[in-house]
């Protein structure tokens, strides 16, 4: 097992309904959960129909994450990762709020696709259960969405995210606990099915022969079913008794739940329940592992041969048909630049070295669609695509490298970055571009030039030799000197 500069890592999902922290320490090549933190604050529940989040759930969020600061601080800041789920992604305002919220914290926090949630997920569960062999279908009711997953071994071959939270399903049809409506149960169940309908064919046709269940609605339906199935599992029969038993009597049994939990309980019944129907389930088992396991995992993976985002460049690269030995070559030349620049440092959580790395070898991966506007349909094909391993934060930056690898640059095409992440993001922009430039003729030669940094001024020292003989690239360069001004670059070369 490789040397850390500490035995702990941490893992902090920010979900929908729940706000969770995960404390794992490496001992002797195995990982050992040793601390464990919870608090319901169902910021979905203050997601307007504006799509803004209310003052009240970021006061709750914020007062969440200011406590769980607490148990970071002796962690390597590389060693924790924090990620944002359905509520946050839908939000419309959630910009302003990640800042307070990466402040509260102490780590930044990354917002996730659904995609990348459900895979999550399954790592979680992956790295938690034993039988390997036998194909599964992994499902996780969240309080924005819900995830659901078919896989074997550590490989998922199916991966979806479906609107369909317990949160938002108990403000949508006003499920109460205490007053349970049979009109609106049938309600949510319904628009559970429709959703639903989206996923039934291709599950079905995939199959598997065992079912997980690995979230906390799971978990406490499987605690009001344990009489009949003993906790750790739902069956099909035992759960529509006892949904019928519910709606007769207008309201849920007394529980030990928490307030917020019991509130959405209605709705996760109503969810399941169609889950069950549609993917005509017989029972679930129920799974202690997931997402923020999975997050544990896949941190300690970055730290050797086994970052995803390493294979996700790859399969692009193949998908994409890219000049492997093109894409090298500029890659080579952009890090020797970059080194030269600054060792490295983070662009709001992202490695600039990394990402400088795979924007290098995925700068053409338009080329198979468009040759003179490639990085157009390079930035769309990176912006949109579900990445494995990549946050949406990384995919938006890894995408704009790409875009404005080439051809004019306008400054207003960055006001939507900060202007921290600008002056971070022009220096590697700055090497993209011009180890593009250098390698145009696609020799797959070295090109390695000096630069000197002052500033905003950058000066490449070419050998003399090299630009006598290339004069097409001293010409590209001098245009290349009037585009980078355009960001406020000065740049100049012998």
């Amino acid at each position: 097992m490789k040397q850390f500069k500490s035995p702990y890592f941490a893992a902090i999902d920010l979900g929908s309904n729940s706000f969770h922290m995960l404390i794992a320490r490496i001992t002797d090549s195995r990982v050992e959960i040793i601390d464990r933190e919870k608090e319901m604050v169902q910021i979905a529940k203050g997601l307007k129909k504006s799509g803004e989040l209310d003052e009240k759930a970021k006061e709750r969020a914020l007062n969440c994450l200011s406590r769980f600061s607490e148990r970071l601080r002796d962690i390597p800041k590389a060693q924790v990762r924090a990620v944002a789920t359905k509520a946050l992604r839908a939000a419309r305002n959630s910009g302003g709020f990640l800042q307070k919220a990466n402040e509260a914290l102490g780590v930044p926090i990354q917002i996730i696709s659904g995609y990348e949630e459900a895979r999550l997920v399954y790592s979680g569960l992956a790295h938690s259960v034993v039988n390997d062999q036998d194909k599964r279908l992994v499902i996780d009711i969240g309080g924005g969405s819900t995830e659901f997953i078919i896989g074997q071994a550590q490989n998922p071959y199916l991966m979806e995210s479906l609107g369909i939270g317990c949160v938002t399903y108990t403000e949508n049809f006003e499920l109460n606990a205490e007053k349970l409506s049979a009109k609106a149960m049938n309600k949510a169940y319904t628009l559970a099915c429709s959703k639903l309908e989206q996923i039934r064919k291709p599950y079905l046709e995939q199959g598997w022969q065992v079912v997980y269940g690995t979230s906390g609605t799971m978990k406490a339906v499987a605690s009001l079913l344990e009489e009949q199935d003993g906790g750790a599992v739902i069956n099909r029969k035992a759960l529509d008794k006892f949904i019928e038993k519910c709606i007769a009597e207008k309201c849920l049994p007394a529980t030990s739940f928490s307030k917020p939990r019991r509130e959405t309980l209605p709705a996760g019944l109503a969810i399941l329940q169609a889950i069950f129907d549609q993917l005509q389930l017989d029972s679930i088992h129920i799974a202690d592992a997931t997402l923020k396991e999975g997050l544990i995992y896949d941190n300690i993976g970055r730290f050797s041969n086994k970052d995803a985002r390493v294979e996700t460049v790859a399969m692009l690269q193949e998908k994409y048909r890219v000049d492997t030995r093109q894409a090298e070559a500029v890659s080579s030349t952009a890090l020797h630049l970059w080194r030269q620049i600054e060792n490295d440092g983070d662009l709001a959580g992202v490695s600039r070295t990394k990402i400088l790395d795979w924007a290098s070898k995925l700068h053409e991966i338009g080329l198979s669609i468009s040759h003179s506007v490639h990085q157009t349909h390079g930035y769309y094909i990176l912006r949109h695509s579900d990445l494995a391993g990549f946050s949406r934060y990384e995919q938006y930056i890894l995408a704009n490298l790409v875009r404005y690898q080439r051809k004019k640059l306008v400054a207003s095409k960055f006001e939507d970055m900060d202007k921290a992440a600008t002056k971070a993001f022009y220096p590697i922009l700055f090497c993209l571009r011009i180890a593009a430039l250098l390698h145009r003729r696609r020799e797959l030669n070295h090109i390695l030039p000096a630069l000197e940094v002052s500033g905003k001024k950058y000066h490449l020292k070419l050998h003399p030799k090299w630009l006598e003989h290339h004069p097409l690239s001293r010409s590209t360069l001098e245009q290349e000197q009037q585009h980078l001004s355009k960001i406020g670059i000065e740049m100049s070369f012998n």
